[in-house]
């Protein structure tokens, strides 16, 4: 055994995958051999997550440093510019070359959001002039530019009906549409950020604000982007907890989080810490953007990894990189970037893979391999799409002999950051499989769309496939075949029984042979007229089937037909689970039947109790029947 460890090693390194261990262990009889993959420092641009660009240009190029890091580019545009008149709505002009160059030539994804008050924009109107001439009531701010910009009551009747129609028809546009990574919330406050800081005490009190107004208001707004926006990641601009109301409201509608106010000290109201922490639990994508461009920060006094840590202790998923000029950033500032971009979202690793130490095969029977993985999130955030595990062996040729896709019992959505779950698979080879080496790889899926999910680990191929090792397929004889029978023409070892209930073995009845096991006697709240330990042990992950002849003499009453059982147990010997057979025909009382059970034995399973289950567990019942030609059989073995 240890001459096939060693030779897997050895494949193993001469494969380029750096191990940490590989040792032989033994489970159940069966020979295996545990693994530590070699992680990866790729960044990775999975889907809801990730570093996005704000207003790249359209002449980006693959190999800009940049366009490694980040798999979203974000836009902000006035609602003016998209919608200038009644009725008029330049979506094609703004949105086509967008989609057409990140999308479909770049492979990337897009953002937006439309806002209805920005001081930065050059526009005298940034919600369209035509709105106000509608009748929206207006106020007017000074911009940076100095210009005077009118801006709508948010919180007014007219203006929510006009903003609510515009949303509509913005989501019948973009709704759906490949590439589409998420919109943003813009329809109220400046940059639709949920605050008011140009908004004097006197003009909020002529316009008639209110903070149940303003509540409103944005429930309003919130509650037609869910329904323009069914398929699409909208997000909301959170504020502190004065407007935790209006968080919460969002959050319940399915609307995601994120704050643009990121410094040292952490986000604007300490976001990260109160508000995203619990809510990322909820399935609530929480959302950063830089408060200030790079010399901005170093004019405060601002330390960049200061500020990408503090963002990186709360549950982030998304961070704009929001700092200049992309191609005038400088090189700490680009590696520091880079490194974030390892660490944002979630970023799966396997951290131990254990397997058979080799198949056998011999050339007729189906034969299984048990792969037994453990798996942890380095990310600093939840995945928020619940993924499947595809398996595979392929043969030299690379084409698989077997496959299997999985979904885990701990779903990908709970795989929290920094902690382990564990994962099973059993992948079964055709009997005809010939001998030889088989590479074992692995893939995480969206099963639904059939995206492939990047992985933190090594090993991965053109198509997202993840090379874990090689597996010794060796030629061998025949693991199937009988491994306990009972006809009870010898010496018995004693059956248990419930109260009320005796098992010996008689001769007046047999189904072959001259006896049988006659178990007779009343008894009530229990499952089992009588069980037994079968003296084997059983292969985890491995296919057994049971079969007995069962003869019912009498049964009171009779609406209780019996059937037989194997509860498989752990290692421990505590129960995990039965595989029941059909149930004896009470119709034909007085007759041998045949009943069997297919049983699946789990990969924790190690013993099993072969027993006749009365049908109820509460009921009185008495009878009289005999047992006889118990068979438990190996179907297909590890």
């Amino acid at each position: 055994m240890f001459r096939v460890a060693l030779l897997l090693w050895l494949t193993l390194l001469m494969t380029g995958l750096a191990l940490a261990q590989d040792t032989p262990t033994q489970e159940a009889g069966v020979a295996m051999v545990q693994v530590t993959p070699a992680l990866s420092d790729e960044v990775l641009l999975n889907p809801r997550m990730g570093l996005y660009l704000q207003y790249p240009p359209l002449t980006a190029k693959p190999e800009d440093w940049f366009m490694r890091i980040a798999g979203v580019a974000y836009y902000r545009m006035d609602w003016s510019a998209l919608n200038p008149e009644e009725g008029v709505y330049k979506f094609d002009e703004f949105f086509g070359p967008r989609f057409d160059f990140w999308v479909a030539q770049n492979h990337k994804r897009v953002a937006f959001r439309v806002m209805c008050q920005s001081m930065h924009s050059a526009a005298d109107y940034v919600t369209p002039k035509w709105v106000f001439d509608k009748g929206v009531p207006g106020v007017q701010h000074t911009a940076l530019r100095g210009q005077t910009q009118t801006d709508p009551v948010f919180w007014d009747e007219r203006y929510l009906e006009v903003q609510c129609e515009f949303i509509r028809k913005l989501g019948e546009y973009l709704d759906g549409r490949e590439g589409l990574e998420f919109v943003d919330i813009g329809s109220i406050g400046e940059w639709g950020e949920m605050h008011l800081a140009r908004w004097t005490p006197q003009q909020l009190a002529e316009t008639g604000f209110s903070h149940t107004r303003y509540v409103q208001a944005y429930r309003r707004i919130i509650d037609a982007y869910v329904k323009a926006f069914p398929r699409t990641q909208v997000f909301l601009n959170v504020g502190g907890q004065d407007n935790q109301t209006i968080n919460d409201y969002a959050a319940l509608r399915g609307v995601h989080f994120r704050q643009d106010g990121l410094n040292p000290s952490g986000a604007s109201y300490d976001v990260g810490n109160w508000l995203y922490k619990p809510y990322s639990r909820r399935g609530v994508v929480c959302n950063f953007e830089f408060h200030s461009g790079l010399d901005e920060m170093k004019a405060k006094g601002w330390d960049l990894q200061a500020t990408l840590d503090k963002a990186l202790e709360a549950p982030l998923s998304y961070l704009n990189t929001n700092l200049g000029n992309y191609y005038t950033l400088p090189e700490e500032a680009r590696q520091k970037l880079t490194e974030t971009a390892r660490k944002i979202g979630y970023r799966f690793v396997m951290t131990r893979l254990e397997h058979n130490a080799q198949v056998r095969l011999d050339g007729e029977h189906v034969s299984r391999l048990l792969v037994n993985s453990t798996w942890r999130n380095d990310g600093v955030a939840p995945c928020y799409d619940s993924y499947a595990l595809e398996w595979r062996l392929e043969d030299a040729k690379g084409q698989a002999v077997a496959s299997e896709l999985t979904f885990p019992k701990v779903p990908t959505t709970q795989w929290w950051p920094g902690e382990e779950v564990s994962s099973s698979v059993l992948l079964r080879l055709p009997g005809t499989t010939p001998p030889g080496e088989y590479q074992l790889k692995v893939s995480m899926v969206d099963p639904e769309s059939g995206r492939r999910i990047l992985l933190g680990i090594a090993g991965r191929d053109e198509a997202d496939w993840y090379a874990l090792g090689v597996v010794p397929g060796v030629s061998a004889p025949a693991t199937a075949g009988k491994v306990y029978e009972e006809g009870f023409e010898g010496e018995v070892k004693p059956w248990g029984t419930a109260e009320g209930i005796s098992a010996a073995v008689g001769d007046t009845q047999a189904h072959s042979g001259q006896h049988a096991l006659l178990v007779t006697g009343s008894c009530q709240k229990a499952w089992n007229y009588t069980s037994f330990r079968a003296p084997v042990e059983l292969r985890p992950g491995s296919r057994y089937r049971l079969s007995a002849w069962l003869l019912v003499e009498s049964m009171e009453p009779t609406r209780y037909a019996p059937h037989v059982k194997l509860g498989v147990n752990n290692k421990d010997g505590k129960w995990l689970t039965n595989f029941n057979s059909d149930t004896y025909d009470l119709k034909q009382m007085g007759t041998w039947q045949r009943v069997e059970a297919d049983v699946e034995v789990p990969l924790e399973g190690a013993s099993g109790d072969i027993a006749i289950e009365r049908g109820n567990q509460e009921a009185p019942i008495t009878t009289r029947l005999w047992l006889d030609d118990v068979t438990l059989e190996l179907e297909e073995g590890l």
